[in-house]
């Protein structure tokens, strides 16, 4: 029997659990492998998903199927977090069999996909979405058709070179692309089995986030018949709630409302949770969620002064914030939201308030974290530092976790905010408005990091 393998999935690692992405990434399944692993399926390669997030995965896992399967393509998706151990992963890839065609996909490297390839370790960048362009990789390399200098959405070393091709077209038609099979995802293995991405990018210009960067600029969504049918695939294999993983699902109010009177019409007995912004959301909105299935939302927040919000153009008020986590709490829908410290332009004014802010919605029920602001590659704030009034002193991969800082702004250094960090989450634990004293800060001991990673992680 053949064993060998086209090409072999991997999720890297974050080397800091305690994070709030590696927090919202951990115990769901990776549904952009998934899209990759289907789509090749469907042109009739093969495909397998190794999790490295998954507890019981170590690297004794992939030394066994590079030894039993002998993939020809191995791709590794990584964050700007996991990206160093995305690197070690491939090092050691090569390690074993330097013949196998290593690429790398995912936000980070496809901005940063100069430094990635000088690593000598990754033979080939994917940028943007995956599943044409891997479909293109394996027909190349398999399959010996077309030509590498033309396939859109790589990047590459050429005699020494660095190549970047043009990039590939976005896919329009999100519909197209099939369901991710579960059968590639040891589902047992995630507290979360069931989630969907309902559209890709988002119409906000937020200047922290790379979404619509990642996204070419524009917001792309599947209909909301399609979703009811993965919904329904998902209630067929036993799942009883899904997660809605996308940046923001509500966007398309039209749609939204299409779905909802679908999900109604079919009464599946499936519940659901979401991200979304508080302007879009009315009490009659939210009362319709709920009752077509939703259970929890979490909305971005990001600070409690309005001042920041039209510098970082959120585009909200905190008055919709108020009103909307009180329509909540009246529906008896739990939320849950995260605000930044340190952002380009804050001041202990602006924190005292985002502080007062989380307390109070905190007391509306809501589940409130807090993180340290960072300039991922991609977003407007790391290309524009000196516009936002920044200056970034620390380009290690591995702190951009949002726990630590990384760069000086023009009212606080990096110790300042990581010391503002630690002060707003003992006082949201607390529920204390009062800034705590400096001097608590002098010796820092392990303890108040263990509490410090408890609190972010709860």
């Amino acid at each position: 029997m053949n064993n060998d393998l086209d090409v072999l999935l991997i999720n890297a690692p974050s080397p800091l659990p305690g994070s709030i992405l590696s927090h919202r990434i951990q115990g769901l399944p990776p549904l952009g492998l998934g899209y990759i692993g289907t789509w090749l399926i469907k042109n009739n390669y093969t495909a397998k998903i190794l999790d490295f997030y998954i507890k019981e995965v170590t690297i004794l896992d992939l030394e066994k199927i590079i030894k039993s399967n002998s993939p020809k393509l191995i791709g590794i998706s990584t964050t700007t977090e996991t990206y160093k151990s995305g690197l070690a992963i491939a090092k050691y890839i090569k390690s074993l069999n330097s013949e196998i065609i290593v690429f790398m996909g995912g936000c980070h490297v496809t901005f940063e996909y100069e430094d990635t390839l000088k690593s000598g370790f990754i033979d080939l960048v994917v940028r943007h979405e995956g599943e044409l362009i891997v479909k293109d990789l394996c027909d190349y390399y398999i399959n010996n058709i077309g030509s590498l200098h033309n396939i859109e959405g790589i990047s590459y070393i050429d005699n020494g070179i660095i190549k970047k091709n043009p990039r590939k077209k976005f896919i329009e038609d999100l519909d197209m692309i099939p369901f991710p099979d579960r059968k590639l995802y040891d589902l047992n293995k995630y507290a979360v089995p069931a989630s969907i991405s309902t559209s890709r990018g988002c119409p906000g210009k937020c200047i922290f986030c790379a979404a619509t960067a990642l996204s070419g600029g524009r917001y792309r969504v599947r209909s909301a018949e399609n979703v009811l049918e993965e919904f329904k695939y998902l209630k067929s294999l036993g799942s009883t709630h899904i997660q809605i993983v996308d940046d923001t699902m509500t966007a398309d109010v039209e749609r939204l409302y299409k779905l909802l009177e679908l999900l109604k019409k079919e009464n599946l007995g499936i519940t659901w949770n979401c991200e979304s912004r508080v302007d879009i959301m009315s009490k009659d909105l939210l009362k319709e969620m709920k009752d077509c299935g939703c259970t929890s939302v979490q909305f971005g927040v990001e600070t409690g002064s309005q001042e920041m919000l039209d510098c970082l153009k959120k585009n909200i008020t905190i008055d919709q914030i108020r009103k909307t986590f009180l329509w909540a709490r009246e529906l008896d829908i739990s939320t849950a939201t995260c605000l930044m410290i340190g952002q380009p332009y804050d001041t202990i004014e602006t924190i005292n308030k985002s502080v007062e802010l989380a307390l109070e919605l905190q007391s509306y029920g809501a589940k409130v974290v807090f993180s340290v602001s960072t300039p991922f590659p991609g977003t407007f704030m790391y290309n524009n530092p000196d516009k936002v009034g920044i200056k970034i002193k620390d380009f290690d991969t591995d702190n951009y976790n949002t726990l630590t800082p990384v760069y000086d702004t023009n009212n606080f250094n990096r110790e300042d905010i990581q010391i503002l960090y630690y002060d707003a989450l003992i006082r949201l634990s607390k529920g204390d408005i009062r800034p705590e004293s400096k001097i608590l800060y002098k010796n820092i001991s392990k303890y108040l990091k263990e509490q410090v990673a408890e609190l972010t992680c709860e």
